[in-house]
């Protein structure tokens, strides 16, 4: 079967889910983590990246362009050489679009990101064609959670029933990746959010 790799991409915590013969292996290359949650992470089997890059806001406005492609060229390239080697050709790569909430320069700025890493992608022998983005209602109704009201919580809730590992590792101890409050951890929602875009891809493939 084809390797899916499926992306909840941002720029501060881009998270994948990879899912080949049958089994799931959880990625996550964010920035500015604690020590505490990535331990969480990575002792639950998360291959978790360390980044060096650094949030560089420039003097003036070329400054910060010229910034933010090196740092989308970085980042991709990360993404990259951090996941398996393979014959790339075969690869699905699928995305959750950019939300309505990502406006103004900062969509501009998500976008940006996201189509530097899947022209490195495409360099990598990746056709086009091997990528999908599906809207993100779509990836919520695949997780049973399109209805209006339905939060990033219920999506979390959704993917602790289901009989992935890293989920059952949860399930079997849910008070470990939850805040003091009862709320989820920082970065499971967008673990989860990858795991539902390639079960969206199973489903409609």
């Amino acid at each position: 079967m084809n390797t899916i790799i499926g992306f909840d991409f941002s720029i501060n915590k881009p998270a994948a889910c990879l899912y080949q013969d049958g089994k799931y292996t959880f990625y996550s290359w964010p920035f500015d983590l604690s020590e505490k949650l990535k331990k969480i992470y990575r002792d639950a089997g998360v291959n978790l990246i360390d980044r060096v890059d650094k949030k560089y806001k420039g003097k003036d406005s070329s400054e910060k362009m010229r910034w933010e492609v090196s740092n989308s060229i970085y980042l991709s390239d990360l993404i990259i050489t951090s996941l398996p080697d393979g014959d790339m050709k075969r690869w699905q790569i699928v995305f959750e679009g950019l939300s309505f909430n990502s406006s103004g320069n900062m969509g501009i700025q998500l976008g940006g990101y996201k189509y530097m890493l899947m022209r490195d992608f495409f360099d990598n022998c990746i056709p086009f064609e091997n990528m999908t983005t599906y809207a993100p209602i779509t990836i919520k109704k695949t997780a049973g959670c399109s209805e209006k009201g339905k939060t990033k919580k219920d999506m979390i809730d959704a993917f602790i029933r289901t009989s992935c590992p890293f989920a059952q590792t949860i399930f079997s101890n849910p008070s470990l990746f939850q805040k003091k409050t009862g709320t989820w951890i920082d970065h499971l929602d967008d673990l989860v959010d990858a795991y539902w875009a390639v079960q969206t891809y199973l489903e409609k493939n």
